[in-house]
């Protein structure tokens, strides 16, 4: 547990001690003299025996009498088990910690389980939640649940539960990229505001229409109108979870998402800011108090957007690139986020309102966005939010949900009624529009989807006595159905590798020989760009065959909710306040200048999580109609040979590449040669010395044709090695025809180059072909091999087994290999899967 982790426990519970002083409890004693006299009795005999009495509505209301002082730390289990005093579970903080240990192992069994058929964490705690309350324990076990989650214990966790979606909102808002309501299109507009007001609109209708009917009172019908409400609505937060879960966060349907939910979340915290002063002011509430609350709103937001931004901003200047925030900073923040939202408590102002705004007015992103988030986004979302949808699912209890009841048949119509408006209505603007009805349905799913936001809603209603338990269990069911069947039908309409199946050849073998040769080339840090320009460089752009190069800048999604895709050309103002790819924007800019009417570049940013950086690379390459992606080896040697660096997280990032691209993949591996300098290839006084090592197949072809576009060049000497087999003599079939065919020009030396050679080496199995391959580490610059991914030959056989990197083929591996000692580059190419 980090520093901020402990300053967020501590001053949960520092509110629910301060809560306990001051008699805040809700489950309070009523005689004063009788509370005198018990706590007396307590000081004497230490036990604490809650009474409770029934009242006329049905509310269970407890008298409680806490220890004062209050009893935090006890003197431990063992002196419990030695001398039989001070039970340890008689103290909060003994108590609280036994909670959370309960919630934790029962949240993560359920997991364990549920997530083998695609569950959601949501839903293992919620079903913890059942396990533990008086749905399932007390069922089974006829035993009380309040022996471990105590009346007096109650205060406590909801106190600490409390405060951590104080800080969850302000998290939220960090993550928040507003920016996004501003470059958000038609669609996420549209569907935004009918996702909210189609359901909004109609579940009123019906409560009006079915209230007369059934003859409900005023009460109920208000109450009503309070459950339409929190089930139209689509939190922002709940989106970005589900979509993470599912891993399409920055998939085309996941940003439409995303802008969407935001739209909506916006449209209705407005609704219910005028709806709430509207009711305080003509409803029977005091004008001048609802007045004041509204002006008390806007000048927050006054002061946060000419204070507190500038003030943010003034931190993210005196913070050096690349470097993290001074914690000073950070809990200053968090001093601040504390004292906004007491402040707002003392007003009578909702205190969800001032963590959420604190939030949206932090820039998103490095460096403050992500200090923040790093600092907190693990405790709140690891221990305090299981705990708070646990505890608020515990007090769900569905064996007093009875149909019979004429307020809950109508409460159940009317959520028939919202739930299919609201599914109905997100898809209406995607129909108008001619969205692809499969991914209509899965927006539809994703706007109708709930979670934690909602839950802690309605439990915030339910414990306002707006809403009565049955009411309230039967929305927790709601909630948790939604959360099971959402995903699934996200996932049934909407496979996000679909898109990048191949059903046109796009790679180099079938271009035609005038035909533009288009590249996305990703860079992961700066000093890969200069391999990836070498490489270009290679490959002899000239007027007559141009280039069109996508550079593709990946950064890792950290201190915001929603993955960017920015296209530098088209930012008249950059998103991104100190952009990390300025020197990367520069370094091909420069390229396409030294290479006019040769080459066109352009640039792209991509923030997005590690795991779903194959997403936006294999969608530029599908929108450019690209025939090459280019991907940086994951490993890094210096130059001299010697290895510098190993990125796992790169490693995974191009084997998801390899297995979804929509065209050719070529990962080049620098060994220290192509990345030493700019401009090495025209530059050099001596030629660049490239090798092409043949054994067959597709993914050869496709070398072969890389190689011999680069043999065009009066700068480069090419090889071609071919390894045949003994075997090979006498045999024809298709195979050989083709590979014979690509080899012609070669062995014919017709290509129009002098600097092109050709060799056969004839090898018997894999050590022999190892025995010829290692040599030519030191006698070449770059080397040239097809992937050849399970592909079985003669020439390879018993090298598979000693394969430390599948994505580099048998061929490949052996040259990246440490035991191989030199200063070269290799790449390693894999032809489109059709």
């Amino acid at each position: 547990m980090n520093d901020m982790s402990c300053w967020v426990l501590g001053f949960a519970m520092l509110t629910a001690d301060y809560c306990r002083k001051q008699g805040l409890n809700v489950l309070r004693c009523h005689d004063p003299e009788s509370l005198r006299e018990k706590r007396r009795h307590l000081l004497q005999v230490d036990v604490m025996v809650p009474r409770y009495r029934i009242l006329d509505n049905g509310t269970v209301e407890y008298t409680i009498c806490p220890y004062l002082p209050p009893r935090v730390n006890s003197d431990g289990v063992w002196t419990f088990l030695r001398d039989r005093t001070n039970n340890p579970l008689d103290y909060g903080l003994s108590r609280l910690n036994l909670e959370l240990i309960t919630v934790f192992l029962v949240t993560e069994a359920c997991h364990f389980v549920l997530k083998r058929i695609g569950m959601t964490k949501l839903v293992s705690q919620i079903l913890a939640g059942i396990i533990l309350g008086p749905n399932l324990f007390v069922y089974l076990s006829g035993k009380n649940v309040r022996s471990l989650f105590t009346i007096e214990s109650q205060e406590l966790v909801d106190a600490i539960t409390h405060f951590g979606y104080l800080v969850f909102l302000l998290l939220t808002g960090v993550k928040i990229d507003l920016h996004m309501v501003l470059l958000t299109g038609k669609n996420g507009l549209y569907t935004g505001v009918a996702s909210l007001l189609v359901p909004l609109m109609l579940g009123l209708s019906g409560v009006v229409k079915l209230g007369a009917r059934w003859q409900l009172s005023r009460d109920n019908k208000l109450a009503l109108v309070n459950f339409v409400a929190l089930q139209s609505i689509t939190p922002f937060p709940i989106v970005a979870c589900l979509l993470d879960d599912l891993k399409i966060l920055n998939s085309e349907i996941g940003r439409l998402g995303l802008s969407s939910a935001l739209i909506s979340d916006i449209l209705s915290m407005f609704l219910q800011i005028v709806t709430t002063l509207a009711i305080g002011a003509v409803g029977g509430g005091n004008p001048g108090q609802a007045a004041g609350k509204f002006a008390g709103i806007v000048m927050y937001l006054a002061f946060v957007t000419k204070v507190i931004r500038p003030a943010m901003n003034w931190i993210i200047k005196q913070t050096p690139e690349g470097r993290p925030v001074k914690n000073v900073y950070v809990y200053a923040i968090f001093l601040y986020f504390v004292a906004s939202t007491v402040i707002f408590q003392l007003v009578g102002i909702s205190t969800f309102l001032a963590p959420f705004i604190l939030g949206l007015a932090i820039p998103d992103g490095p460096p403050l966005g992500v200090s923040i988030v790093e600092k907190l986004d693990c405790f709140t979302s690891g221990v305090l939010l299981p705990l708070l949808v646990t505890t608020r699912v515990m007090k769900a209890n569905f064996s007093e949900i009875h149909f019979s009841s004429d307020y809950l048949q109508v409460s159940s119509m009317v959520t028939a009624i919202v739930v299919m408006a609201k599914f109905i209505g997100s898809m209406i603007p995607s129909i108008v529009l001619k969205i692809p009805k499969r991914d209509m349905l899965a927006l539809a799913f994703i706007m109708s989807s709930k979670g934690v936001v909602d839950l802690v809603a309605v439990s915030f209603v339910r414990d306002n006595k707006i809403l009565a338990n049955d009411i309230y269990s039967f929305m927790v069911a709601v909630i948790l159905a939604t959360a099971i069947i959402a995903p699934y039908g996200v996932k049934y309409f909407y496979d996000p590798s679909r898109k990048y199946a191949g059903y046109q050849r796009r790679n180099i073998l079938h271009l035609k020989p005038k035909a533009e040769l288009r590249i996305v080339a990703t860079v992961h840090r700066p000093d890969n760009v200069a391999a990836i320009l070498n490489l270009l460089d290679a490959t002899c752009p000239t007027k007559e065959q141009t280039i069109a190069l996508y550079g593709l800048h990946l950064i890792e999604l950290v201190g915001r909710a929603s993955p960017l895709l920015i296209y530098h050309r088209m930012q008249k103002r950059t998103l991104i306040r100190n952009s990390y790819s300025e020197n990367i924007i520069a370094a091909f800019n420069q390229y396409e200048q030294d290479h006019w009417d040769a080459v066109s570049a352009n640039v792209y940013t991509a923030i997005s999580p590690p795991r779903l950086m194959h997403e936006d690379i294999c969608m530029l390459a599908l929108k450019k109609l690209a025939s090459l992606i280019i991907l940086p080896f994951h490993r890094k040697w210096s130059e001299d040979g010697s290895l510098e660096s190993d990125d796992k997280k790169l490693r995974i990032l191009n084997s998801s590449v390899l297995e979804r691209a929509p065209c050719s993949v070529g990962i080049l591996v620098d060994r220290g040669y192509l990345g030493g300098s700019n401009s090495l290839v025209s530059s050099a006084q001596s030629p660049l010395r490239v090798a092409m090592i043949f054994l067959g197949g597709n993914d050869d072809r496709e070398a072969l044709t890389l190689a011999k576009r680069m043999a065009n060049g009066t700068n480069i000497t090419l090889e071609v090695v071919h390894m045949t087999h003994p075997s090979d003599k006498g045999i024809s079939n298709w195979e050989k025809m083709y590979n014979s065919e690509v080899l012609k020009d070669v062995k014919n030396g017709s290509i129009g180059s002098r600097n092109v050679s050709y060799r056969e080496e004839m090898v018997d199995d894999g050590p022999n072909t190892a025995l010829v391959i290692r040599p030519m580490a030191n006698e070449y610059d770059l080397i040239i091999v097809g992937r050849r991914q399970k592909e079985a030959s003669p020439q390879t056989m018993g090298l598979h087994e000693w394969s430390e990197f599948p994505e580099l083929g048998v061929i490949g591996d052996l040259l990246a290999t440490t035991d191989i000692i030199g200063s070269f580059s290799i790449l390693v190419i894999q032809q489109q899967k059709v």
